[in-house]
């Protein structure tokens, strides 16, 4: 489900800025103001997505940060300080 909407997201954001980039490509006043309010309209609801994908996301796992395993390495304890090594 998260991934869907992130890629609506990106869908949207590619369609907001592709409403925006018309007006910089046709300055005229109209075409501007109508560009810049649909693409503004547009890219905000694909923030929505993507924050609401992200919210989910962490739901989802718990937020809880599960990092990748690493194997364990076994080390042996340093000796104590003022000890003798024991006899060979």
């Amino acid at each position: 489900m998260a991934k869907k909407m992130v890629l609506f997201s990106v869908l949207g954001t590619i369609v907001a800025m592709i409403f925006m980039a018309t007006s910089i490509i046709f300055p005229q006043p109209l075409l501007l103001v109508l560009a810049m309010s649909i693409g503004q309209g547009i890219a905000i609801f694909a923030l929505v997505l993507y924050l609401l994908a992200v919210a989910l996301d962490l739901q989802a796992s718990g937020g809880a940060y599960i990092p990748a395993e690493e194997p364990s390495v076994y080390e042996e304890p340093p000796p104590a300080e003022g000890s003798e090594p024991p006899p060979a």
